[in-house]
C-alpha cells in the first residue's frame, strides 16, 4: 500500500547504516557466496546447486534476511520444461539477487552493461557463468539483440529455464505501474515462449541505491500470476493486452498487502535448482578467489586514504 513505500526523504539513520553495511558486501556478493556455499562438498558433480541460485540466496537469506509471502490469490513459480520469461517489477538494487533466488537460479538477468562498471568485481564472474546477461541500452538493432539472446541460452546447454526482464523498463517505487515495454515481449512471443508475470512488494526497502537505504528482515509479498503460453495467441496485440491484464493484477495483489498482513502470509521458500558443474564454474572459483583479495586491497587502500 502506499503508505509502506519508502522515500529518501524518510529513510532513517540506522537504514542508512544498514545501506553503508550492506553495500560493499553486495560488490564481492558474488564471491563471498562461493566461499559461503557449502555445496563444495558435493562429490556428484553433475547436482550442484546453480551459481545464480546460491547468489540470490546468500543475499537473500544470509545478509538481507528477507522473507517471502505468498500474497492472496498467488500460484507459485513457472518450472515448465520449456523456455520461460519471468517478468519482475523493478524498484532497486534488491530486485537483482531477489528476483534470481525467486526464480530458484532458473532464470539470468538482463541488465546494462553500465553496471559493470560499478560493480565490476560482482558483475564479472555472474556474467562469465551466465547468471547475468549485459546489454547496452538504445544500442539499436533488436534482432541483433534477439540473435544475442538466442545464443546466451545455447552457450550454456540448458543450465537456465528462462530469463528475468523487467518489462517498465526502468525503476518504479510509484504506487502505480508504468506502461510496459514491448520489446521483450516481442521476443518472447516470436520465440513462442511461457510468460510469468512475478511482483513482490517492497523491494527497494531491502537495499535501495535510489534511496540510500536498506533494511533487515522484511517480509515481502509476491504474487505469482497463472502463466501465458505465447502460442496461444498468434496476434501480438492479444498477447500483450493478456500480459497487461495479468501484470495489473499480480501488481495489485502484491502492492495491496500491508507490512502487518504481510506477517501472517504463508512463507514462500524457492527450491533448490541443481545443475552440471562446468567449467566455467571451476574458472569463476578461482577467479573469485584473485577478485576478493583484490576488492579486500581496494577498500582498505580506500579506508585508509579516509583516515
Amino acid at each position: 500500500s502506499s503508505g509502506d513505500r519508502a522515500t529518501r526523504r524518510d529513510a532513517t539513520t540506522a537504514q542508512r547504516l544498514t545501506f553503508l553495511a550492506m553495500a560493499p558486501v553486495f560488490a564481492l556478493s558474488f564471491q563471498l557466496s562461493i566461499f559461503a556455499s557449502t555445496d563444495g562438498a558435493r562429490v556428484d558433480r553433475r547436482a550442484r546447486r546453480s551459481p545464480g541460485f546460491e547468489w540470490g540466496k546468500f543475499m537473500t537469506r544470509s545478509v538481507a534476511n528477507a522473507r517471502f509471502k505468498l500474497a492472496p490469490g498467488s500460484g507459485t513459480l513457472a518450472r515448465e520444461k520449456r523456455r520461460t520469461v519471468w517478468l519482475c517489477n523493478h524498484r532497486a538494487w534488491s530486485d537483482f539477487f531477489l528476483d534470481i533466488y525467486l526464480t530458484e537460479g532458473r532464470a539470468f538477468t538482463m541488465s546494462r552493461m553500465l553496471v559493470a562498471y560499478a560493480f565490476p568485481l560482482f558483475m564479472v564472474p555472474a556474467m562469465v557463468c551466465g547468471v547475468v546477461f549485459g546489454f547496452k541500452r538504445d544500442a539499436g538493432d533488436k534482432e541483433k539483440l534477439n540473435a544475442a539472446l538466442d545464443a546466451h541460452f545455447d552457450a550454456f546447454g540448458g543450465e537456465f529455464a528462462g530469463m528475468v526482464c523487467y518489462p517498465e523498463g526502468t525503476r518504479n517505487v510509484r504506487e502505480n505501474s508504468m506502461p510496459l515495454k514491448r520489446g521483450m515481449l516481442r521476443y518472447a512471443h516470436s520465440r513462442k515462449m511461457a510468460v510469468q508475470c512475478v511482483c513482490t512488494a517492497r523491494k527497494e526497502r531491502v537495499f535501495s541505491s535510489h534511496l540510500t537505504c536498506a533494511e533487515r528482515g522484511l517480509a515481502l509479498p509476491v504474487y505469482f500470476a497463472e502463466v501465458i503460453h505465447a502460442e496461444d495467441y498468434p496476434d501480438f496485440e492479444d498477447f500483450y493486452n493478456e500480459i497487461r491484464s495479468r501484470w495489473d493484477n499480480a501488481w495489485s495483489a502484491a502492492n495491496g498487502v500491508s507490512a502487518a498482513e504481510a506477517e501472517s502470509l504463508p512463507d514462500y521458500t524457492p527450491r533448490e535448482h541443481v545443475v552440471r558443474c562446468t567449467p566455467r564454474h571451476d574458472a569463476v572459483i578461482v577467479s573469485s578467489a584473485l577478485l576478493t583479495v583484490l576488492g579486500v586491497a581496494l577498500t582498505w587502500r580506500a579506508c585508509s586514504k579516509l583516515l
